[in-house]
């Protein structure tokens, strides 16, 4: 199986990007890093990874393909409680201060250009989910989970079509 999709080299992806993205959260560990890594191939396979906006009239942004939707429910229920206020500003860290709202917020357009944040973000997300993360070695599982939360019921992704690309995430 190739390591390239789509231009990006995936021992890179993992290594440089998601990688210390996570770590700089402590946020890290290797289900973290597949998990995240995974989504980001089988979200972005529908464009080979070239992607950084959802084509025709969706919503999504990034290369991790969120919604805006999705992402302002992030800080305005899960990253504002007190008890993840550290979370919140380590996200404001990586994404920096360019492109944010009135409130000091990073607008959900910084992860089109911001791969680090964008791994971040996901990672966030990730962690709304009442459910563990599978374990790092088993990439159905973990195609499963990213189409049961991540990518949902009304989402398009085929669990069954992303297992080589959780495999990927895991061999990267």
């Amino acid at each position: 199986m190739s390591k390239v999709m789509g231009g990006i080299y995936i021992p890179h992806l993992k290594q440089e990007i998601v990688k210390p993205a996570l770590e700089y959260l402590g946020l890290g560990g290797a289900r973290a890093i597949n998990q995240v890594t995974g989504t980001f191939l089988a979200e972005g396979y529908a464009g080979g990874c070239t992607y950084l906006k959802q084509l025709g009239k969706g919503p999504a942004v990034g290369a991790m393909q969120m919604e805006p939707a999705t992402y302002n429910d992030i800080w305005k229920n899960f990253l504002s409680n007190p008890k993840r206020s550290h979370l919140a500003v380590l996200l404001k860290n990586i994404a920096g201060t360019f492109n944010t709202d009135n409130n000091g917020i990073p607008k959900a357009e910084t992860m089109i250009g911001d791969l680090f944040f964008a791994a971040a973000m996901c990672r966030a997300f990730y962690l709304r989910v009442p459910t563990a993360l599978p374990p790092a070695n088993d990439a159905s599982a973990m195609a499963q989970y990213h189409k049961r939360y991540y990518n949902t019921s009304q989402g398009k992704a085929i669990w069954q079509d992303n297992v080589d690309r959780f495999q990927q995430a895991i061999d990267g």
